[in-house]
């Protein structure tokens, strides 16, 4: 058996809070890409390697739950919902439950919603030549809209619009009681109360959509919880669930794209061109998303670069091994998709943004590479909604590109932000033109 370099918990969790993407980039250039440190009487196993992550989330899945430090600090924000439940029958009835808004029916439906509101945006934006927008607050009222109309068939409100800085500060809280938990949330110091105010508001927006049920998802959700299957709280983290990370991930990916493409013309280039080829003048639908490989590409590229979900971690039932070193029962596993996302011995150019490598002819091959870049998770416990985001994620790339060209709006460079979902830490300003 290997031994894994050894961290004090003073020293991971110091470095944890001052720079956490810094942390695991640090791991990553230990022996083997891993290092172990003592949290609450257990050990936290960092790993980095997309050889490890794969072991933990497919190969030995049954051996690894999500009862873990990080979905315990997101419990009383989303509660006791899929994206955080650590698994087991209840699990996987309602990911049954659930799984019928990710039908076939259900994407064409969801598809031309995407196809509307992504036009208006389109429309918005060519009206708006010279303009400089902020990329991430666009990209995040995009999304939110999209979600808004998928998930609760309503149009946003000044509500659903105040759900996003309450978002916002859930996140900031959350990220911030996992590295330090304490005092407990019943301690009525400012920042629990203006945590509790938050959800409040969060949670009252989504009673209230759901009590429209104007959509198939509510109304299975509603009859189960009337059938007695599930309660009204379980109802409602269900749909918070999907609402953040429905808008929160796309939004941010949205973001990050048009930045990317702004500070990267050739690609953009490359782009427009695929852009006229297929379509050849007319707007983008779903049908046209699998000839788009570029497009595709690009978003791909972009989700390797900056994945919305930057951490994840597992907890192990039962003793294991992982690439030779022993992993003992309870213990802890933690893992950073954006230094996973960057390792050199997977990718070439790891730090580029090169959408052409996406075509299969770099890397160590399409089957290594189909586990070292999985922005969705991999085995069973990963997305229902994937399908939906890349569709979403196609269609506003293909429509707003078709119409639109970006530039760099600021000469400042972008940082991200390790919140809950992997954010810009700032605006990402682009100068718009019509093209």
């Amino acid at each position: 058996m290997r031994s894994a370099v050894r961290l004090s918990a003073a020293t991971a969790f110091g470095a944890f809070r001052r720079d956490a993407l810094g942390l695991f980039a640090e791991v990553a250039r230990a022996p083997d890409g891993v290092a172990v440190t003592g949290l609450w009487g257990r050990e936290l196993v960092f790993i980095t390697h997309p050889d490890h992550v794969a072991h933990v989330t497919r190969d030995n899945h049954r051996n690894y739950t999500k009862d873990a430090p990080v979905y315990r600090a997101a419990r009383p924000f989303l509660g006791s919902g899929l994206t955080v439940s650590p698994g087991g029958e209840d699990w996987l009835r309602r990911r049954r439950l659930v799984q019928p808004a990710f039908s076939l029916e259900s994407l064409a439906n969801a598809a031309r919603i995407a196809e509307e509101c992504v036009g208006d945006l389109a429309d918005r934006w060519a009206t708006e030549a010279g303009a400089i927008v902020d990329a991430a607050s666009e990209m995040t009222a995009l999304s939110m809209r999209l979600a808004c109309r998928t998930l609760f068939g309503a149009e946003m409100t000044a509500a659903t619009v105040a759900v996003a800085a309450d978002l916002r500060v859930v996140c900031d809280f959350v990220v911030q009681y996992l590295a330090r938990p304490f005092p407990p949330l019943f301690v009525p110091t400012r920042a629990n109360r203006r945590f509790h105010a938050a959800m409040r508001r969060v949670r009252a927006t989504i009673a209230g959509l759901v009590a429209q049920r104007n959509t198939d998802l509510i109304a299975r959700l509603v009859a189960d919880r009337e059938s007695g299957s599930s309660t009204p709280d379980q109802v409602a983290d269900e749909l918070l669930g999907m609402f953040f990370a429905g808008h929160e991930t796309l939004g941010h990916t949205l973001a990050w794209c048009w930045h990317l493409l702004a500070g990267h013309p050739e690609a953009a280039e490359t782009l427009r061109g695929e852009l006229d080829t297929v379509l050849a003048g007319r707007p983008p639908t779903t049908a046209d998303l699998p000839a788009l490989e570029f497009t595709r590409w690009i978003i791909e590229e972009t989700m390797r670069l900056y994945p919305a979900v930057w951490i994840t971690m597992r907890r192990a039932v039962a003793a294991d091994t992982i690439g030779g070193y022993p992993i003992a029962s309870g213990s802890w596993l933690a893992w950073s998709p954006y230094v996973g996302n960057r390792h050199p011995d997977v990718w070439e150019r790891p730090d580029d943004f090169w959408p052409q490598r996406h075509d299969g002819e770099h890397g160590r091959g399409a089957a290594h590479r189909r586990h070292s870049l999985a922005p969705f998770g991999l085995g069973p416990r990963s997305c229902p909604g994937s399908s939906l985001a890349m569709i979403q994620a196609g269609l506003t790339v293909a429509t707003v590109a078709q119409r639109c060209r970006v530039a760099p709006g600021s000469d400042a460079s972008a940082r991200p932000d390790p919140s809950i979902t992997l954010r810009p830490s700032g605006a990402l300003p682009v100068r718009l033109a019509v093209r």
